[in-house]
Formats: structure tokens, sequence, C-alpha cells
């Protein structure tokens, strides 16, 4: 007797449905130790999760602190381009009993505010001062231009704190909050300032000591430009960014109502926080957050960053249930490609089926299948398609059969175009020659090598409209040679309508039968031929008129009977009141044939007045099959 475990096995492997069996192995081969890795994987992730958390803000943080050091340099630079300019040295680094005896042109004064007019941009240097020693010049801010007070003695800004600064230090530059600034300052002219010191000179050397000071070049700057790039680092609630300098006053904060919250003065900061540039958990009274400071090159500022705890622990929160969200997603397609793989058997069996069904109602139709597989149920697939395609290409060749007939049937209409012309052409030739007409040959021989080349040259029974004019054009340049000009035709047609298709020979019959049984059947034998032609929705309508004998209401009667009598090409006109209209009959039958029933030719005539005939096909370009 076997065990219980053999009994299963041999369950599992013969007894079981093939669909079950397939879902259950996939269970087993590929959900099982997912899972068990999953689990795993679970434990460790939430670790990495907040270390990469972590790498990423310092990253961010380290990104903001160059973009600010770019701001700085930016405001370095163009604060040394004035400095540095020759005016500025020639105003101001002078000895000091030559400091009021400076005489400047207009244009080297213009030049500077020209200037400071290129430096100044007003989403970050708002504005540019030159502060100078009243005691010792003279009246610098007569130079002043209109809406530009560029001289400003110092004595209006001795109440400022950076002013008290550069009194008691040797200091060169300073980067000055708003705190450092007197009021007007702000008001008028920024909230924060990059000042640069301009010494005398004496006997060709820069003299030192504090006393010796003689101006001041002040950059004013936009505080939103700094605050825009702090907002960017702080990417969350309750994240926050400062910009403090060495006196720890905050020069600039993506919030400043935080400061009270996260501000760790300066000499805390390396005992709670550690190195720079390196994000520490730091205890707050409401709870905790990561902090680092950042140096800031070529300053005394530093940036600190405070990211909350707990937005670190959301991350890995989210992470986790991302990671989550993603296994379910991973087990509900395992399980989906179970299941279709077990029912893909049935599935093509049934389809076949199906499909062979369709033949009762319809002609054969193969499967709409990229694949069919290999297996027998593929073999059986293949054969399926293979005979229903065989069946479509035997109905294809049938059809192609009866299309090459028609087409037959449409050259012999076309090729019965009364030859009668040619031969009265040539006699008018051989007449023109026997006369001594050498010219008129000339032209005659030129005008009917064209007349045939446009008709016989290419194979295809089709021509543009341009040329079916030019065709019908040379027909009757060569019928006024022969009759002494006794037709004046007139084309009416727009170019917009040249490049489409029409069958050739279709003008040509229709103003034949207008020459030689309108125009000729005049007394006077003489008159006129119009031919217009428009788009009318997708087709396109010409109309051949002409002012000749017209046609009796017995024979016009018997005409339209002829021309409407179908498109089997057995068919021949049923009367022989109008014996010469069979080139008509046959133009008609060609365009019916091509075409359809709703297209063709049709006829007005008024005895004595003339007849007109509309002809009516589908506008079809000439690029088109």
């Amino acid at each position: 007797m076997k065990n219980p475990f053999s009994k299963l096995i041999h369950h599992y492997t013969y007894d079981m449905r093939l669909k079950t069996k397939l879902v259950i192995s996939h269970i087993i081969l590929v959900l099982l130790p997912t899972a068990v890795l999953s689990g795993f994987l679970y434990l460790r992730i939430y670790g990495i999760v907040m270390d990469d958390s972590i790498r990423s803000e310092q990253a961010l943080s380290a990104q903001t602190v160059t973009s600010i050091e770019n701001l700085i340099s930016h405001v370095g630079h163009a604060s040394d381009t004035i400095t540095s300019a020759m005016l500025i040295q020639d105003l101001f680094q002078v000895p000091r009993a030559e400091a009021n005896t400076m005489d400047i042109s207009t244009s080297r004064m213009n030049s500077l505010f020209h200037l400071v007019q290129s430096i100044t941009d007003h989403s970050m240097i708002t504005d540019v001062k030159i502060y100078y020693d009243d005691s010792v010049y003279g009246d610098l801010m007569q130079y002043n231009k209109i809406g530009n007070a560029l001289f400003n003695p110092v004595s209006s800004v001795s109440s400022s704190y950076w002013y008290g600064i550069y009194s008691t230090s040797d200091q060169v530059r300073l980067l000055c909050p708003e705190l450092y600034l007197t009021p007007d300052e702000t008001e008028k002219n920024g909230k924060l300032a990059y000042i640069t010191r301009i010494p005398y000179t004496h006997d060709g050397g820069a003299v030192s000591g504090i006393e010796n000071t003689s101006a001041y070049v002040a950059l004013y700057l936009s505080r939103p430009a700094f605050d825009m790039v702090l907002r960017n680092d702080a990417t969350v609630t309750d994240e926050a960014a400062f910009l403090v300098n060495e006196r720890d006053v905050i020069v600039s904060a993506s919030d400043m109502g935080l400061a009270g919250k996260y501000f760790i003065p300066r000499p805390d900061l390396r005992q709670r926080v550690g190195k720079e540039k390196t994000f520490s958990l730091v205890s707050y009274l409401d709870g905790s957050a990561y902090v680092a400071y950042f140096p800031i090159a070529d300053t005394d500022w530093y940036m600190m960053s405070i990211i909350p705890a707990l937005h670190i622990a959301d991350a890995g929160r989210a992470l986790m249930m991302h990671f989550a969200l993603i296994y379910l997603l991973f087990t509900a397609l395992a399980l989906y490609t179970a299941f279709r793989l077990s029912g893909s058997i049935a599935d093509r069996i049934i389809s076949v089926a199906l499909q062979m069904e369709t033949v009762r109602t319809g002609p054969p139709q193969p499967m709409d299948v990229a694949d069919t597989g290999c297996d027998e149920i593929g073999v059986l697939s293949d054969t399926y398609n293979y005979m229903t395609e065989e069946i479509i290409t035997l109905m294809d060749s049938q059809k192609k059969a009866s299309d090459e007939l028609r087409m037959a049937e449409f050259r012999a209409l076309q090729a019965q175009i009364n030859p009668h012309f040619l031969y009265n052409t040539l006699d008018m030739i051989n007449w023109l020659s026997q006369t001594g007409q050498s010219e008129k040959v000339t032209e005659a021989v030129q005008i009917l090598s064209r007349f045939y080349k446009l008709t016989l040259s290419r194979r295809e029974l089709m021509n543009s409209i341009e040329k079916e004019l030019e065709h019908v054009s040379l027909y009757v340049r060569l019928q006024n040679m022969r009759y002494d000009n006794c037709v004046a035709f007139v084309v009416d047609v727009p170019e917009e309508i040249c490049e489409y298709t029409i069958p050739k020979l279709t003008f040509q019959p229709i103003v034949e039968n207008a020459f030689l049984h309108g125009i000729m059947m005049k007394e006077e034998k003489k008159g006129s031929i119009l031919l217009t032609g428009w788009p009318d929705g997708d087709d396109i309508v010409f109309i051949i008129s002409d002012d000749g004998a017209g046609i009796p209401p017995e024979t016009l009667d018997t005409l339209k009977d002829d021309v409407n009598a179908g498109t089997d090409s057995s068919a021949s006109p049923r009367h022989t009141a109008f014996p010469g209209h069979i080139g008509v009959y046959n133009t008609n039958l060609r365009l019916k044939s091509l075409y359809g029933e709703s297209y063709g030719l049709s006829f007005t005539s008024t005895l004595g007045k003339g007849t007109e005939v509309t002809v009516r096909i589908p506008a079809r370009h000439i690029t088109s099959d």
C-alpha cells in the first residue's frame, strides 16, 4: 500500500486536471521562493531606505550650498569689476592730500554709470552705491544722475551696523544681512548688501589703518533670491534651511517662522551636530530632527539644514508600502499567468472551432494570431489558416480574372473610336502638300504627331485632365485647318483640377460630335464650342456646349436611350437614327464601366440653338491608383 505522500504525488502527476496542475506548479516554483525572499528583504530594507534618504537629503543640501556660493561669487565678481575700474582707482586710491583735487571728465563718469547699470540685476543685484569720505572729498554727488544716486556721503550711513564693524576692524569685504543696514537702505536699496572698502594710497602704496579709509562700494542684494534657493532645499513640511553669518545672524531662511524651533547657535553646532556636511540626529523639545551645517566658501557664512526625523521615517514606510504593493501586483500577475498558461490549450481549440463556424455565414477568414505555437494545437491552427488562405487566394484569382475581363472590354470600347478622322487628316495633309503649302504641312504633321502621341505613347488607359484638354485642342486645330477655321474653341477649366485623372479620349468624341453634327450642320458652317469644368464635392463636372444646329427631340430621345443602354460590353446602340454617335456611346459606356452608373454623360439640346453635354467623373488625383 502506498504511503499518503506517494498517493499525493501520483494524484498530482496523473489524475489532476492539467489546468489545475499548471497553476499549482507555478505557485510552488515561483510564488513560494519569492515570498521567502521578500520576507528577508523586508527585515533589511528599512535601514537601507533610511540611509538612502539621508544621503539624498545630504546631496540636495550640497547642491543648495553650491547655488548659494555661485550667487555670492556672482556678486563678488560684480564688486571686483567696479572697484577695479580705472575711474574708481583714480578717485579714491590717491594720497589724502590729493583727494579733493580730482577733475573727472563727463565721458569717464558716464562710462562708470554705464558699468554700474550693466551689472545691476533686479532679480539679484538691486542697486549699487559708493559711499565716500565727505570730510575729505568735495561734492561728488554732483555727478549723480536723475534716478541713479551713485555717490553718497559716508555720513548718511554712519549709524549703520556695518559701518561700525568697518570702523573697528581691518575687514575689507563684508556680507551684510538686513540687521546690518539702516532702515533707509533696506527700504530704498535692498535687504542684503555686499560692501567693499577702498583705502587711500600714499606714495604709491596703500595706507594701512582704519582711519585712512576713503570709500565703500556697496552692492545691495535681493533677499528673495537666497530665500528661493533655500526653499528648494526644504522640500517637505517643517523642513527648514537657514543662512547664518559668523555673528549668528540669520541672513536668509526658507521659513523664518521655524527659526525659533530649530535654530542652533554656532558655539553649540559642533557639540550637538558633530562634523560639518553630515546629518546627525538632534533632539528638540517637541521631537527630533536630522541637522547638518555646511560652510559657504569664501565667506564666514554657513547653511544649516534641518529635516524632521518623522519625514525620514515616513520615506522608509512609504518605500515599504511601495514594496508591498509591487509584491502584491507581482503575485496577481503570477497567478494570472498561471491561469492564462493553463487555459491556453483549451482556449486555442475553442478558437479554431469558433473560427470554422464563421464559414457558414460568410467567406472563410484566417485566425488572427501572431504565433499559433508548435504543439498539436498549433499544427491544427496552422493547417486551418493555410486552408483558409488557399481558398482566399482562389477567390482573389477569380476576382482578378473578372477585373482583367472588364479592362479588356474597356480597351475594346476605346478601340472603337472612329478612325475616319485619321484618314481625313492625312487626305488634308496630302492636299496641302500638292498645293505647295509646305509650312501648313509641317504644322499639320506636328499637330497630328502630338495628337496621337498623347493617345498612344503609353499603355495606360488614363490621362491627366491637362493632357486630355491639350489632346482635344489639337483635334480642333486640325479640323480648323481642314475647314478654314470654322470653329471657335474655348476652354475654361481651373488649374486646380488639371492634375486629376480622366480616361483617354473622353472629350474628343464629344467635341467631334458637336463639330460634325452641330456646327457643320448649320447653313453658314461656323460656330463655337465651349468646354468648362469645375469641382463638385468629390466629383468633377465638365460641360461641352455648342451653338450648332441642335438635335431634334425624337433623335435626342434615341441618343439618350443608346447611351443609357448599360455597361454590358456586348451591348450596342439599339437605334440608328443618329448613326454618327457611336463614339459618344462608347465614351459613356467606358465611364460607367470604370466608375459606376452614377457617372457618365447626359444631354440637353434645343433645335436650332445648340447642344450641351455634361460629363461627370470622380475626382481622383494623378498619383492615385
